[in-house]
């Protein structure tokens, strides 16, 4: 019986106002990246924003393909198939289990966020950026990947070009994700922003 794993990672320039801005300042194809279990991508792992209307609250999500879809544009995407070991698919599972049980306990790291113009990382308590998340995730697997380094969003794409399977537009979908999309009160998104900004300032402070 075929007992074949892999982890798909998944490069995606957002359909959205705060992707297109970074890719101006990166100077990146893309702005984003992700990780997934299953081939047709019907849930991925990221640190992004938590909803569309709060773009500096964020953290740990699971992302639906709906995300990858906005205003009749679909994202460009490269995505990468690696083969894993039954050992390394239950090291993925381990690292994944607490993330998705306590999604909130994961906060967006804006701090290495601001400091990736500088290349430079600042490392936080259960707090990365797509970028760190994918590379923490990787070096853990065994893919060559030191997490304590600074990694452009680019330079992890072409560490991984022996696994490259597909370079286009994310498929199309008629699937919908209500809680990303939920409109939320005027004051929602700097209420809960300030509030993630803080905790993280305070994680940073006391490490």
């Amino acid at each position: 019986m075929d007992d074949s794993r892999f982890l798909y990672v998944l490069f995606s320039s957002t359909p959205y106002r705060m992707g297109s801005w970074i890719r101006r300042v990166t100077g990146e194809p893309y702005n984003h990246v992700s990780i997934a279990t299953e081939a047709d991508l019907s849930t991925l792992y990221s640190f992004a924003r938590r909803y569309y209307h709060t773009p500096f609250y964020g953290g740990f999500v699971t992302e639906h393909p709906s995300r990858y879809h906005h205003g009749g544009t679909a994202a460009g995407i490269c995505l990468y198939r690696l083969p894993l070991t039954r050992e390394q698919w239950q090291k993925l599972q381990t690292i994944l289990a607490p993330m998705r049980r306590h999604q909130e306990r994961y906060l967006y790291n804006h701090l290495s966020a601001l400091a990736a113009p500088l290349h430079r990382k600042i490392p936080v308590r259960d707090a990365f950026t797509c970028a760190e998340f994918t590379v923490s995730v990787l070096g853990a697997l065994g893919f060559g990947f030191d997490p304590s380094r600074f990694y452009t969003i680019g330079a992890i794409a072409r560490q991984l070009e022996p696994y490259h399977i597909y370079t286009g537009h994310f498929p199309d979908t008629e699937a919908t994700d209500p809680v990303f999309f939920d409109p939320k009160p005027v004051n929602h998104p700097l209420g809960v922003s300030t509030a993630s900004f803080l905790r993280l300032l305070w994680r940073a402070a006391t490490v």
